[in-house]
This record gives C-alpha cells, sequence and structure tokens, in this order.
C-alpha cells in the first residue's frame, strides 16, 4: 500500500485512506479504516474493524468488515460481508449480496442482489434488492 495514500491515527486505531486514492491490489487492514470520497479498489477490501466507504467510492471485488458504513453512491461489484451492523446509503449499489451479522440499514435507491442479515432490516424509500431475508424483522418506511 502506498503511504502517500493512506495515514494512521494510533489513538482510535483507525487508517484514514484520502479522498480520490486508487489501490490496485487486495486492501487488508489490521484496524478501522475511514474512506476518504471516490476512491478506487480494484481488488477486495478487508477490515478487521469498522469500516466507513466515502461517498462515490468503488470496490471491484468484495468488501468484509466488522461493521460497515457504506456512502451514498458507492459501488461494490462483489459481496459485502460484515460480521455485525450494516448501513447502505442512498444509491448505493452492490453487485452481489449483502450480509450482515447484526442490524442492517438500506436508505432509498439502493441496489443489490441479495440482502441478508440475522438482525432486522430497516428499509427507508425505493430500493432495487432482488431478495431480502430477515433473521428477526423487516421494517419498511416510505421514502
Amino acid at each position: 500500500m502506498d503511504p502517500k495514500f493512506i495515514k494512521r491515527h494510533p489513538e482510535s486505531e483507525t487508517f484514514i485512506i484520502k479522498k480520490f486514492s486508487f489501490f490496485e491490489n487486495e486492501v487488508n487492514l489490521p484496524e478501522n479504516a475511514v474512506v476518504g470520497m471516490r476512491c478506487d479498489f480494484w481488488g477486495d477490501l478487508v477490515v478487521k474493524g469498522n469500516l466507513v466507504l466515502g461517498k462515490g467510492s468503488k470496490v471491484k471485488g468484495d468488501v468484509i468488515a466488522e461493521n460497515a458504513t457504506i456512502g451514498a453512491d458507492c459501488e461494490i461489484q462483489g459481496n459485502i460481508k460484515v460480521v455485525g451492523n450494516l448501513t447502505l446509503l442512498d444509491r448505493a449499489k452492490v453487485g452481489g449480496l449483502a450480509y450482515a451479522g447484526g442490524n442492517m440499514t438500506v436508505r432509498p435507491m439502493v441496489s443489490a442482489r441479495a440482502a441478508e442479515c440475522t438482525g432486522d432490516i430497516h428499509v427507508t424509500g425505493r430500493t432495487d434488492i432482488k431478495s431480502i431475508q430477515s433473521g428477526r424483522k423487516l421494517v419498511v418506511r416510505t421514502g
């Protein structure tokens, strides 16, 4: 990984990735990560802690994290798998499965092949998700 794109904040055990950064190979981070807007990952993005993926970022592979917030207008071509909670913000696109071991929040205009979680799924507004499975309950609210 190129050190000009990534800084580490030791007190919060968080890696901070500058906006407009790009990575040709898989990115594997051992702690939390905050990704700036419009970053490109040409492989998988694996984070051992919490992930905040900045607005308009793209991941051509899979996203794996403890908990994740996927920013507005992000595109993940593969799957998302989180151990805890997952939030998909407005107009996020997931080419495969969005899976959360906890709860999931889905904002308007999100698209995905499928969404599954072991907890509750909260959907707000219109979405384009082909299959939704919740371990407890599905809560749908109009926009």
